[in-house]
Order: structure tokens, then C-alpha cells, then sequence
């Protein structure tokens, strides 16, 4: 890449890695030995979808399409063509958002794609026959740019993540989509989210310095949480992150093999967590706010940093980090920097 990589994103099903960069490209990468993570090759280069830059690339979950959002305001649809020489062509293009594209994302089943924009918006795409998109719904609730769309792992439930410090769960209601619930608690820009492979519960990245881990509790749970007013699940804070990163934390990504969390940002660190039940003697260690709505210190979560990498990009910015997401390598850990690489 001759700029910045903003987004790395794996294949669902083979060793492959799209990255997506400031130099309007996007780069395919694939292992030349499967057993060898040190060895790969760019085999394609997608050029020529977007006049500005591509700041988020998503595989479709049966990997036969490839989506890239950009700052020019569009979001690309790619297929290979598997037939003649094996290259990529943009085969749609999703327009409607008035401002930069900042993240992209597929629903488990390939039905539904999310997007969100600098336009304060969130925009729900129904994948239908012959690479023909139809925009179900424009959820309009947050109150600036919004930064990331992560589709829950097992359900068609979308989060998103916003400059506005919030991160908003939306639902579909016989294709009403509404905001069931608004996640508070980072005091800065909400950069990245991610669910735990359960999707019981939600990581977030934030301006802040924290990470946040939120737990969705449902109607007449054990623990007596209330549920939201519509008596809809309600997602708590159960553990905050701080004190790890020295600056803005741009990316984390929650394992869906190993349950590792993995976080990078400003800071030029990549960091490793596990994340398990707090342990008793770390009780004392509570906000105000987390032994106001949880009396039960049970249900709280801790996460321990295992390991860091300093200065994983040289000086640079990292944007993005992405576990595998399958056992067959789910040790393996993709990052993008400002370094182009």
C-alpha cells in the first residue's frame, strides 16, 4: 500500500487477508503455505470502485463477495471471477449515505448488509438476487459520525458505535428496524466494537483509553436487572479497561476460537487480554456506577492484559486488528497501520 491500511479483514473460510488503504486500493493477500504465517503474496489488487479512500473492507460470510466502504460516500460490492483470470470486478455499487462510508458489515445468514456514515446514519441493505441491494431501513438516532457496525454473531441484531460517546443496539420488527437500547458510559468517541462468540456480550473501544465490556441481561433474569422500558434486553457495563493504552484506542477484536481480546490504537501497542469472572479480591476495584447497577459481583467481568506488542507499526497509528475466524489458524492476529503495512 502507498498509504495508510485502515481496515484488515480475513476470509471466513481460507487464508486470506483483504486490507483496504488511504491509496483507494484494495489488497488481497494469501498464505503461500498454510502452516506458515510469515510467508504471503499479494495475488490481487482492487483498484478503480472508489475516488477516495477505502476505510473498511468485510468479506461476505460464504466469502464469494467482497464489500469496501469509502470516504467517497459509496460502499463496493467485489466478486472474483473465478472463470477467466481470477481477478476481482465491481459488480454493484451501494450509494445513499451524503458523507464518507466508515464501516461495512455482513449478517451472519449474507442477507443483510449494515453501513454507517460520517452522515450521522446507519443504513440496513437487503442482499437480494443478481447483486441487487435494497435499503430496508435508515436508523437516524445517533447525533454524529458514526464509526463502526458490528452484526451480532448468532441473531440479525446490529450495533453500532458513534462519535457521540454511545454505541446503539438496533433490531428488526417485521422489517421496522428501532433502537432497543443505548449503551453510555465512554467519555470520547466510540471507535470500535465487537461481540463475544456467544454474543452475550459486547466489547467496545473507545477515545477514552477504556474498553468497555457490556452483557446483555434479558426479562426476568436471575440477577433482578430491569429490563428497558419496551421490556427489551438491557446491556450493563460489567467490567471497564483502563490504565492500557496512553492514547486513543482505534480497534479491538474479541476472539470467536480462543476468547481472546486483542486491542490496538494511538498508542503504537497491540495488547492481549483474556477475559473471565472478576476475581473476589478485585471487588474493591468497582466504579460507583458498576455497584449501583450490578449488586451482585458475580455477573462482572475482568480482563487481563497476557501480553503487549510496543511499537507493533513503528511509531505509526494501528487501525485496525482482526483474529482469524475459525480454529483451523485462530492463534493467527492481522493489524493495519499509518506505516502502509
Amino acid at each position: 500500500h502507498q498509504d495508510r491500511v485502515w481496515c484488515a479483514a480475513w476470509h471466513p473460510t481460507k487464508p486470506i487477508l483483504a486490507t483496504c488503504s488511504g491509496d483507494k486500493s484494495v489488497r488481497i493477500w494469501q498464505a503461500t503455505n498454510a502452516e506458515d504465517p510469515t510467508q504471503w503474496q499479494c495475488t490481487n489488487i482492487l483498484e478503480g470502485g472508489h475516488k477516495r479512500t477505502i476505510r473498511s473492507v468485510a468479506w461476505s460470510p460464504d466469502g464469494r463477495q467482497l464489500a469496501t466502504g469509502s470516504f467517497d460516500a459509496t460502499t463496493g460490492i467485489w466478486e472474483r471471477d473465478e472463470e477467466e483470470n481470477g481477478d476481482y470486478e465491481c459488480v454493484a455499487t451501494l450509494e445513499g449515505h451524503e458523507n464518507e462510508t466508515k464501516s461495512i458489515a455482513w449478517s451472519k445468514s449474507g442477507a443483510l448488509l449494515a453501513t454507517c456514515s460520517r452522515d450521522k446514519s446507519v443504513w440496513i441493505w437487503e442482499v437480494e438476487e443478481e447483486n441487487d441491494f435494497e435499503c430496508l431501513s435508515v436508523l437516524q438516532e445517533h447525533t454524529q459520525d458514526v464509526k463502526m457496525v458490528a452484526w451480532h454473531p448468532n441473531e440479525e441484531l446490529l450495533a453500532s458505535a458513534s462519535y457521540d460517546d454511545t454505541i446503539k443496539i438496533w433490531k428488526d420488527d417485521d422489517d421496522d428496524w428501532y433502537c432497543s437500547d443505548t449503551l453510555q458510559g465512554h467519555e470520547g468517541t466510540v471507535w470500535a466494537i465487537d461481540f463475544s462468540a456467544t454474543g452475550e456480550e459486547l466489547i467496545s473501544a473507545s477515545a477514552d483509553q477504556t474498553l468497555r465490556i457490556w452483557r446483555r441481561f434479558k426479562p426476568n433474569n436471575s440477577m433482578g436487572i430491569v429490563p428497558t422500558r419496551r421490556g427489551e434486553p438491557i446491556w450493563k457495563c460489567v467490567s471497564v479497561v483502563t490504565g492500557q493504552h496512553e492514547r486513543c484506542i482505534y480497534s479491538v477484536s474479541w476472539s470467536k476460537c480462543n476468547g481472546l481480546v486483542v486491542s490496538a490504537g494511538a498508542d503504537n501497542t497491540i495488547r492481549l487480554f483474556t477475559v473471565g469472572p472478576v476475581s473476589e479480591d478485585a471487588t474493591g476495584r468497582l466504579t460507583e456506577e458498576q455497584q449501583k447497577t450490578l449488586n451482585d459481583p458475580g455477573v462482572l467481568l475482568e480482563a487481563q492484559c497476557v501480553t503487549k506488542v510496543k511499537n507493533a507499526h513503528g511509531t505509526s497509528d494501528i487501525n485496525s486488528v482482526a483474529w482469524y475466524p475459525n480454529e483451523e489458524h485462530g492463534d493467527w492476529l492481522a493489524s493495519g497501520g499509518d506505516d502502509g503495512s
